[in-house]
């Protein structure tokens, strides 16, 4: 593109830039009983752990944040690049070993620079009644007034001018589309207008375009993303105001789209891109406002009581209008062109192992500014990346397994720096990589943590849970001194109230290609809102700034230091323990309670198959009982033995790595975990066995015909999933079979 010629010269006003902020970087002096502890010849784990803690400085968070907030930083654009060169300059300013940045060369979307996209209403003889909002209205901060704001667009939606009925599909869930055509509304040849919020945007493209749908509108209604009422939005509070439009990609497939399967090095074989797994209809996002303009003029059936939102309107379920012979046109002028994303990847060498990474990482770009996503992630990465070399510069100390720090590009367009990056080095993370730390967002409110793991790794970001303060005064006077007791009051686990609620790992974030794809386990946390709202009210739109941080959501910035300290915490721990702290019970249990849930809730249906599921619960007891004995091995090791030590990591790490058939999922060859995929019918959430469980679904939602293959494909996965899990049980011992 032609801003790899530029980037030289940006980068030296971003280096510029650099100085500024890495002058006014507050160091937080730990307490003098851990500084006496420092000059030890050798530091404990909890020596590490506290200093960790105690040096994360709220101030360096806010100024990173702010410096990261300027400008767009739009994936493959110039701005990213100068975005990942200040972040590479940051790390080797505050001494890290290696700092690498990575090029990918992929296809993004970009809508055109002169021609925005737009909806309008139409009468019958073609003349405009209507049109949507090209761009969303400034508010309250400065920077929503610059002329460098792109046209409302969403990734990848496919240029095009289409003219049609329109249709209201609720959430274009599965389950809608099937009420649709059972209330006799045809999509085919029509334009879908969907709430986004229980599904992931590009799986309600697909189903639209599956249906036969022209084209797909998208709103946030403010039910779910402004709910306390007209009065208490944006900038008054962080609910979402009306000329809000969340941007974002309609992409399915992760990674760039050229390349499946394989790195977009130069050497790479790309695909046309007509048969890339894009969108073929144009997608497009509108505001509420305009949804509500759109919804007045609609007719035909009312939707049911439970499709209704909160725009002060009935909703209709179309497809006819209020005037007759009216109809929608959508136009969209996006473009497809090959660009080039880069990775940021920092490295502190570990003392005693340096070939086991333990990763922690968060994407660089952004749709807009980007403050709370990803930028309130990449503020905390710094300051934590400061604090452990801070660390290291003070006392010589090294972790005893390499920390890996990594800054991904063009993740909002399909994960694509982080999937190419692990499909490069594929090989050498599934044998060396111990756990991978994502933090996409430090922040998304200020109600309590949200955490999506690996079962894995559950115990252990519960531990490093409970040594956090908590930073609500309130809850502390109420006798919840820590985050994990926020967590376990505010969201305790429906199944274990005791417990907070740990979240499966799903997809949406750059955890993808290391969970699902080769066997490393992941984590993602942020703090989050209460339950009013679906998800981030400001998600990918305009008014995600500075000042919506600053003065909104954290003022202080005690929740994004909180953030940073679990982080870090956590990192200590897998970095630092002589024995990987894997939490393989709460791994086994899981298992067991998801097999049985399968056979509570579909056995009798399976079985009159003749397919029988006590393969399946056998396998499931296999490693329950392997998960005992290793215990047992454990117990009567000799930590001393290094080679005893790295013996067992292994299997500990190999856990995971059993989970992966290389045949991938059912229909999914992009999902290779059995156990932790998401579903195929919402990218964002985590299924248990989601291979088994669509294939029950599917085969549930089937025609008589059609229901004999997908029986032979559940049997036959049913079968991969048992394989599986007696492998996991038998890399947990010695033996060979």
């Amino acid at each position: 593109m032609g801003w790899d010629t530029k980037c030289r010269v940006s980068y030296v006003l971003y280096a510029v830039g650099l100085i500024g902020v890495i002058m006014f970087v507050d160091v937080n002096v730990p307490s003098i009983s851990t500084r006496e502890q420092l000059r030890r010849n050798w530091l404990s784990l909890t020596d590490v752990e506290d200093y960790v803690v105690e040096a994360v400085n709220p101030s360096n968070i806010r100024t990173f944040l702010r410096n990261l907030t300027l400008n767009l930083h739009l994936g493959g654009t110039e701005n990213e690049w100068n975005t990942a060169q200040w972040v590479a300059d940051t790390w080797q300013q505050q001494g890290m070993d290696e700092v690498h940045l990575v090029p990918y060369k992929v296809l993004l979307s970009y809508p055109s620079a002169s021609n925005p996209n737009q909806v309008r209403l139409l009468d019958g003889s073609g003349r405009q009644m209507w049109v949507s909002a090209i761009k969303q209205k400034p508010l309250y901060a400065p920077e929503e007034s610059s002329s460098d704001i792109p046209f409302n667009f969403n990734g990848y939606g496919a240029a095009g001018n289409v003219m049609g009925p329109l249709v209201y599909a609720h959430y274009g869930s599965e389950e809608d589309f099937a009420f649709l055509a059972n209330a006799g509304v045809n999509i085919s040849g029509t334009i879908v207008l969907a709430r986004y919020g229980q599904s992931f945007r590009a799986n309600i493209a697909q189903r639209a375009e599956e249906q036969g749908a022209l084209g797909l509108l998208l709103f946030s209604d403010p039910a779910d993303y402004a709910p306390a009422g007209p009065d208490f939005v944006y900038p008054h509070s962080y609910f979402m105001p009306p000329s809000a439009a969340p941007l974002g990609t309609t992409k399915l497939v992760d990674g760039d789209p050229l390349t499946p399967f394989y790195p977009a090095t130069e050497s790479a074989f790309r695909i046309p891109e007509e048969e890339a797994p894009i969108p073929k209809i144009p997608v497009q996002p509108i505001s509420y406002s305009d949804a509500f303009d759109l919804l007045s003029e609609l007719s035909g059936a009312a939707a049911p009581q439970t499709w209704q939102g909160d725009l002060n309107i009935t909703y209709h379920l179309g497809p006819a209008f209020r005037e007759a012979e009216w109809s929608v046109n959508l136009e969209v002028n996006n473009y497809n062109t090959m660009t080039t994303t880069y990775n940021v990847i920092g490295v502190l060498q570990g003392r005693e192992e340096p070939d086991r990474y333990v990763m922690l990482g968060n994407h660089l770009d952004s749709w807009l500014f980007g403050a709370v996503d990803p930028s309130s992630g990449t503020a905390a990465m710094l300051e934590l990346s400061r604090v452990f070399l801070q660390l290291y510069n003070e006392t010589g100390w090294r972790p005893r397994r390499s920390l890996v720090f990594c800054g991904w590009g063009a993740e909002e367009y399909g994960m694509v720096g982080s999937v190419e990056w692990t499909e490069q080095f594929a090989k050498q993370l599934s044998n060396r990589a111990v756990a991978y730390l994502n933090v996409d967002m430090a922040i998304e409110g200020n109600y309590t943590l949200r955490t999506k793991s690996a079962p894995i790794l559950t115990e252990a970001v519960y531990q490093s849970a409970r040594r956090i303060p908590n930073p609500n005064p309130e809850e502390v006077a109420a006798g919840r001194t820590t985050v994990y007791d926020t967590w376990a009051h505010r969201r305790p686990d429906p199944v274990q109230p005791d417990f907070p609620l740990m979240q499966l790992i799903g997809s949406g974030s750059d955890y993808k290609g290391l969970q699902h794809n080769i066997g490393v386990p992941c984590m993602d946390t942020r703090y989050t809102h209460d339950d009013k709202t679906l998800g981030e009210p400001m998600y990918h739109t305009l008014y995600e700034t500075f000042a919506l941080v600053d003065e909104i959501y954290d003022r202080g910035f005690k929740y994004h230091s909180a953030v940073t300290a679990l982080w870090g915490d956590l990192a200590v721990k897998l970095a630092e323990s002589k024995i990987l702290p894997f939490s393989l019970h709460i791994y086994a249990d899981y298992i067991s309670k998801a097999q049985k849930n399968i056979e509570e809730i579909y056995g009798q249906i399976i079985s009159s198959q003749n397919i029988s599921l006590e393969f399946f619960a056998d396998a499931a007891v296999n490693f329950n009982k392997a998960v005992t004995s290793f215990d047992k091995v454990l117990n009567g090791l000799d930590q001393n033995n290094p080679l005893a030590v790295r013996r067992v990591n292994d299997q500990l790490m190999l856990v995971e790595r059993s989970f992966i058939d290389p045949q991938g999922l059912p229909g999914r060859s992009d999902y290779n975990h059995v156990i932790t995929a998401p579903s195929k019918n919402n990218a964002y959430g985590g299924t248990a066995f989601a291979g088994l469980v669509d294939t029950l679904t599917a085969i549930n939602e089937a025609s008589k015909n059609d229901k004999k293959p997908l029986w032979r494909i559940f049997a036959q996965h049913l079968a991969a999933v048992t394989h599986f899990l007696n492998t996991a049980a038998k890399v947990l011992s010695d033996d060979l079979w």
